[in-house]
């Protein structure tokens, strides 16, 4: 009797049983596969850690997770150049937040521009691409946030006054966020002893404790608070965008002395204007 042809008949069977899906074992490995866990960057999300790091996917903004906290805002009045609208008091950051790592771009803002029929803001001729985007209105930068709100289906918004200087001093209690000697600058900010008068691409200076860059120098940067020359409250908020009060910009820019810098100076100028040495970043809520 011959028993090959059985015999094979067998082996194939079996061979094609432990094969297809739906069946035998290598079905169940499949199923198992098919299962979807949770992301590491879905966790980091949803339970972020100061530090933690998310890229947004219309843009490609890289964020920077800060968490809640407690921090004593403004300056002491032995600090050097200080301005009397720096009255020092204690501020709580109830929310974290994800803040921008670098201030918005030229290349970012002008996707917008284009897929939204705003205007292309003026380079100066020193480039764009990587550099900070400049010469925008703060209304102008409201709309970039409520634009990348409703293409991404996350809210993103200006930072407060608050949130700003808690950011940018990192845990710190000096002037700038690496101190206080001013020498240190070339290392950490773009300013008038280097920047040639001009704005430089994001990113190029070491960054502060908490991992963000530019948060001295470059441009100034506009928050959503109106100003006040003796913190009210309107430091932990947002204004209307059909307020027409002055709003809070922070950070120094390209043109400036060091003494601008310091994480407490702040500067005022009307959300209408536009200037060559204002720009933003963005803030993500969680």
């Amino acid at each position: 009797m011959n028993t090959k042809f059985p015999i094979f008949s067998v082996v194939m069977l079996t061979a094609f049983l432990m094969l297809s899906p739906g069946l035998g074992i290598a079905a169940d490995k499949s199923s198992e596969n098919q299962v979807k866990k949770p992301s590491e960057q879905a966790k980091q999300l949803q339970y972020p850690k100061r530090g933690d790091e998310m890229t947004e996917r219309v843009l490609g903004i890289q964020f920077v997770y800060i968490e809640p906290g407690r921090f004593v805002m403004g300056s002491p009045g032995s600090e050097l150049n200080r301005y009397p609208d720096e009255k020092q008091h204690e501020v709580q950051i109830k929310h974290g937040f994800w803040i921008g790592k670098y201030e918005v771009t030229f290349e970012q803002y002008d996707y917008f521009a284009k897929h939204s029929h705003h205007a292309r803001p003026l380079d100066e001729n020193w480039g764009r691409g990587k550099r900070p985007v400049m010469n925008v209105k703060w209304y102008e930068a409201v709309d970039f946030a409520k634009w990348l709100s409703r293409k991404s289906g996350h809210h993103y918004r200006l930072p407060t006054e608050a949130e700003w200087e808690y950011a940018a001093r990192a845990g710190t209690t000096t002037a700038y966020s690496w101190g206080d000697n001013p020498a240190d600058f070339p290392a950490y900010a773009w300013n008038t002893s280097n920047a040639n008068k001009r704005t430089h691409p994001v990113g190029l200076k070491k960054p502060n404790p908490w991992g963000l860059y530019d948060m001295h120098g470059n441009v100034w940067e506009w928050t959503a608070s109106t100003y006040a020359k003796g913190y009210d409250g309107s430091e932990l908020k947002g204004s209307s965008y059909k307020s027409k009060a002055l709003r809070s910009v922070r950070g120094g820019a390209w043109y400036f002395y060091p003494k601008g810098m310091r994480s407490a100076d702040r500067r005022i100028y009307s959300p209408w204007l536009h200037w060559s040495y204002i720009g933003f970043r963005l803030v993500r809520d969680l």
